[in-house]
């Protein structure tokens, strides 16, 4: 009968990756970029985008604020970001395209020093997504 030692440095390696599971947020950051949650935000606005549950298994989100690529979601990931106040476009699109045609949603959003705008994206068909907030009467929600 044979008996199994885990090596100290495997055990050291287990318990390290469980530490970092339990010690992460429940938004993973796209990009490497650490939580701003705690961060101050000096006269800036705050970024969240998740995407929905059900968003899809192979479908991709690509994030852009002002015409700019910043990030594409997989599946289980969310955006945050601080930015700075004023007007900006955020659109978002699927990729792949099913059909070669990228879809783009765009939404003008006018940021305020100081507040929160968070938004999840849906998945209405393969090719197109769309932003959406908490309060569906506005085109935006700020929290504070």
């Amino acid at each position: 009968m044979k008996t199994s030692h885990a090596h100290p440095s495997k055990l050291i390696l287990m318990i390290a990756i469980a530490c970092s599971f339990v010690a992460g947020g429940a938004t993973t950051k796209a990009g490497g970029y650490e939580s701003t949650s705690s961060m101050p935000l000096n006269g800036n606005a705050r970024l969240l985008v998740l995407r929905a549950a059900d968003f899809g298994t192979f479908i991709y989100l690509n994030l852009f604020i002002d015409g700019v690529q910043i990030t594409t979601l997989g599946r289980g990931v969310g955006y945050e970001a601080i930015v700075r106040p004023g007007r900006h476009i955020l659109s978002v699109s699927t990729t792949p395209c099913p059909y070669g045609k990228t879809r783009f949603t765009r939404q003008n959003v006018d940021m305020k020093p100081g507040e929160t705008y968070a938004f999840t994206a849906l998945w209405e068909y393969a090719d197109w997504a769309t932003l959406e907030t908490a309060d569906p009467n506005h085109p935006y929600y700020a929290l504070r």
